[in-house]
């Protein structure tokens, strides 16, 4: 790419230099890996450096894999959109049975963010710096165990829309149930092993290995701080993943792989509030997040011969990892960024990087 390979790494100069964290870059078009960059090290320590194989922790890209999990299972008619929280959670109060799979993946619940009720309690939600002991403790069943003593939901299931982490960590839960497997053997059987993901998983109470990990580290005063993930809950969050094994989830996408054309297409739109009102999420994808032009704008486009730039995407971020992914659906690209940095601020480097390969 020459002169573009320049600019590229221009974007994230500032992480490729010694005993620094770095980020991975993954930028495909149309099936066609066309800038795989690598900066910085995965162990500050070692001086390893991070590659196309080192995993990072996703954070929040863990949703768009729950939201496959729960489509999976309506596709094979195990499970429907509208069946309700009560139905796999009969403890809870009787606002559990007016909340569906539906609201579950489209947040529009009104159950709190458990992440939020942990850093009310002392712990800092964004996770930064010293994470107290009995974090660990904190599991998918001790979400379940917290929401049962709630008197009632912060908003009537489908009002409105509110990102909370806590519907992942049910419909993660729902998996289960209805599969009769763990979350994570269930994506390992369905997902990971059928598009050959050797090195993606969900860290859970099971504590697995995982592979090549770049640790995180936090910038205090110019020095770094190592921070290990805490956590063992999973939906909302838990899976570990590479580069290169995201490559092979983002082209299962472009295909019925895995799931029918039709809800994969439902997945990347957006939902709607109770009164019709778009809500800008899909099932596991945020929709429209910086719309290029209006509609009649697009259509116009379109018909001279421009690219359709419809598109989702979705960041995550816990503690020292800020990644993102973008998708431009019909165009078939995909930028991807991972780091164990979180001055990175990912979002903003993947549309720079997407800017100087594709232009506006």
């Amino acid at each position: 790419m020459g002169k573009l390979d320049d600019q590229i790494d221009a974007v994230f100069a500032d992480m490729d230099k010694p005993q620094h964290p770095g980020a991975a870059l993954l930028v495909v078009d149309r099936g066609d890996i066309i800038c795989r960059k690598c900066y910085g090290l995965a162990d500050l320590e070692t001086d390893r450096p991070i590659t196309p194989d080192t995993s990072f922790y996703l954070a929040s890209l863990s949703k768009q894999f729950t939201a496959m999990a729960i489509m999976l299972l309506v596709d094979d008619g195990s499970l429907s959109y509208e069946d309700r929280l009560s139905t796999f959670f009969p403890q809870l109060p009787a606002w559990g049975a007016e909340i569906s799979v539906r609201n579950l993946l489209h947040h529009t619940v009104g159950l709190p963010d458990y992440l939020e009720y942990l850093g009310a309690r002392g712990r800092t939600p964004e996770w930064t710096g010293d994470v107290p002991g009995d974090v660990l403790g904190a599991t998918n069943e001790a979400v379940l165990e917290w929401i049962t003593r709630l008197p009632t939901p912060d908003f009537p299931a489908g009002s409105r829309f509110a990102y909370s982490n806590t519907g992942y960590v049910l419909l993660a839960m729902i998996v289960a149930a209805v599969s009769g497997q763990s979350f994570a053997d269930f994506l390992k059987t369905n997902v990971f092993d059928p598009l050959g993901m050797k090195h993606t998983l969900v860290y859970d109470a099971t504590r697995p290995t995982l592979h090549k990990l770049a640790h995180g580290y936090l910038n205090e005063n110019g020095s770094f701080k190592r921070w290990d993930y805490p956590l063992l809950t999973a939906g909302d969050g838990g899976l570990f993943s590479t580069l290169d094994d995201l490559f092979l989830w983002d082209q299962a996408l472009n295909t019925e792989l895995l799931v029918p054309g039709g809800a994969l297409a439902q997945s990347f739109t957006s939902g709607t509030s109770n009164d019709g009102t778009s809500i800008g999420y899909g099932f596991g994808w945020f929709t429209n997040v910086f719309p290029y032009c209006n509609e009649a704008e697009r259509e116009q486009l379109l018909a001279l011969g421009g690219i359709d730039f419809r598109h989702v995407a979705h960041g995550g971020s816990l503690g020292a990892y800020c990644n993102y992914i973008v998708r431009f659906l019909d165009a078939q690209r995909t930028i991807i960024v991972l780091s164990n940095d979180t001055a990175l601020s990912p979002r903003i480097r993947a549309h720079q990087v997407a800017t100087i390969i594709f232009g506006d």
